[in-house]
């Protein structure tokens, strides 16, 4: 690529992202502006970013990568997650250019499998947190119902003498319930971002609750009695097959290892086998191997846990 050709592709790159960046600013502060609104209307004067989940995402990249995010942790809105992903891509190009095909890739890859790692690894850290705090959670919320609250007032009252991290989840459980939301709508849409199926058990007594009536303490009782039973069955299966998942990640790190070990020691031993047509189709088919044969070790692996991980 020639000099003129070069700065006219990344000006015209930084004005994509520049243009993409207002877009998503622009939507941002409409929705802000709608939540401000019906704070205003109810009362209530909490952060509205913690309603920002109120409407869909409707990019699956970004909703995927919002949703990763929330599991471990860390609240943003997706604007600001729609513009970290577009600076990072502006990003890729100059990394390629600098580094090199070769180089370039390999560095893209490893950034995006470490971040992707970290955060996965915190996600279900904090997941494994809350289903060990769901059983006293929902102890409390029985006592709560038990002196005639209705379901959503049990949560709120229950979360707010919990810790962390179940205690922001419920918190902004009930924030939403209390804008307008369905108690068994924002339940299961707080397990399918968390990946918890035990909400969506709660979602489906709630929804059969309050169409048929019922008792849900019994119904709860029943979901903690069997929260307890299945981390002990967890819990034993993982330390039985602790060797089977060391000898996994192993194998899934040696070749990695040996790749950079290569590519350190003998950086032309890859260039040559770049710049050859056939080689460059082996070294892409390697790649791709490596990376399809880590998803199966790191699927293995979590089969062991729960299988909605």
């Amino acid at each position: 690529m020639t000099g003129p050709i070069f700065v006219v592709f990344v000006i015209a790159l930084l004005l994509a992202a520049v243009a993409s960046i207002l877009l998503l600013r622009a939507q941002s502060n409409a929705r802000k502006a709608e939540m401000a609104l019906r704070l205003r209307v109810l009362g209530d004067d909490a952060d509205s970013h913690l309603l920002g989940r109120a409407k869909p995402i409707n990019n699956p990249v970004l909703r995927v990568v919002t949703d990763l995010l929330t599991r471990a942790g860390i609240e943003l809105e997706p604007e600001r997650v729609g513009t970290g992903l577009l600076i990072a891509a502006a990003a890729a190009p100059v990394l390629l250019i600098l580094l090199g095909a070769l180089a370039g890739m390999l560095a893209i890859g490893l950034a995006i499998v470490t971040v992707f790692g970290v955060l996965s690894r915190n996600a279900n850290r904090r997941r494994a947190k809350i289903v060990e705090q769901l059983p006293g959670f929902l102890e409390s919320v029985m006592r709560v119902l038990s002196a005639g609250n209705t379901l959503e007032e049990s949560l709120g009252a229950a979360a707010r003498d919990s810790p962390d991290p179940i205690r922001p989840l419920f918190i902004s459980i009930g924030r939403q319930v209390r804008l307008g939301a369905p108690v068994e709508l924002v339940l299961a849409e707080a397990g399918e971002v968390h990946r918890l199926r035990d909400l969506k058990v709660m979602a489906l007594a709630a929804a059969i609750n309050r169409k048929y009536g019922g008792s849900l303490r019994q119904v709860l009782k029943s979901l903690i009695s069997t929260i307890r039973s299945r981390d002990s069955a967890a819990r034993e299966l993982r330390a039985l097959t602790a060797e089977t998942r060391f000898s996994a990640m192993v194998l899934a790190v040696i070749p990695v290892t040996l790749s950079l070990y290569i590519f350190t020691k003998n950086k032309g031993y890859y260039e040559g086998m770049w710049a050859d047509p056939s080689g460059r189709w082996f070294l892409i088919a390697s790649v791709l191997m490596q990376i399809g044969g880590v998803a199966v070790l790191w699927r293995m692996m979590n089969s062991t846990g729960d299988p909605d991980a």
